[in-house]
């Protein structure tokens, strides 16, 4: 039963994904699609630079964990962080590395014990732990996948009743506290949260037209967002 659950779910995460359930936000990983996704992360940097200097990126090491389409990533690229993109799907990363050639892209399965231990200055998780089945796993290997000083952000829809059931491939939505429990379990001793929300639409016409708000908001329309934060001491 478990490895059947495993298959569909790497099956459903390889071009499914981005050709149904996600396909609006992503397209065909076309120039318009990746500004439009900029666009929209340029926000989230802005929203997180109190907690995090996403401004300059000289000799720090980043893995992204669920890239997509390689936005945040390129923005990142281009303030000279030295990115590592990734995603489980090979249809993503395939397309990603003939769209974004300067990037470093993999797939890789967070959810299983990773290599590179002690490397990463940053690591960053946008909307991925929701949809993991053993997420605890995921946070484990990225607390050990960091630098000393390091630090992991994992972003999660607040789980207001509509955000349950906005995408059935979300198995793991959770309340903050559960979250700051799974950092701390996995060996995070600073460990901060955020509620932040994001209105949506604007953001299409420039990115200085990312309105955000520091709190979470119980409407259907808006993006409501929970944003961890730990820091390996």
């Amino acid at each position: 039963m478990l490895k059947n659950y495993t298959d569909n779910f790497k099956k459903t995460f390889d071009k499914e994904y981005f050709i149904k359930y996600y396909f609006g936000t992503t397209g065909n990983f076309g120039p318009s699609e990746l500004q439009r996704n900029k666009n929209w992360f340029y926000g989230w940097f802005e929203s997180l630079n109190k907690d995090y200097d996403f401004t300059k990126g000289k000799g720090r090491k980043v893995l992204e964990i669920g890239c997509a389409i390689g936005a945040a990533a390129d923005i990142l690229h281009e303030r000279g962080f030295d990115v590592t993109a990734t995603d489980i799907s090979r249809f993503a990363i395939k397309k990603n590395k003939k769209f974004l050639p300067n990037i470093k892209f993999k797939v890789l399965d967070i959810e299983k014990t990773q290599k590179e231990n002690n490397y990463y200055d940053l690591i960053y998780a946008f909307e991925v732990i929701e949809h993991l089945q053993n997420p605890e796993k995921a946070i484990n290997n990225m607390f050990n996948m960091l630098k000393k000083g390091g630090t992991l952000i994992c972003s999660t829809p607040y789980p207001y009743k509509h955000s349950l059931y906005v995408d059935k491939t979300h198995v793991n939505v959770r309340y903050p506290v559960e979250w700051v429990m799974a950092f701390r379990k996995s060996g995070f001793i600073k460990i901060w949260h955020r509620e932040k929300t994001f209105i949506p639409f604007f953001y299409r016409i420039s990115k200085y037209l990312h309105f955000i708000l520091p709190f979470g908001v119980n409407n259907p329309y808006l993006n409501s967002h929970v944003f961890i934060i730990g820091q390996k001491i």
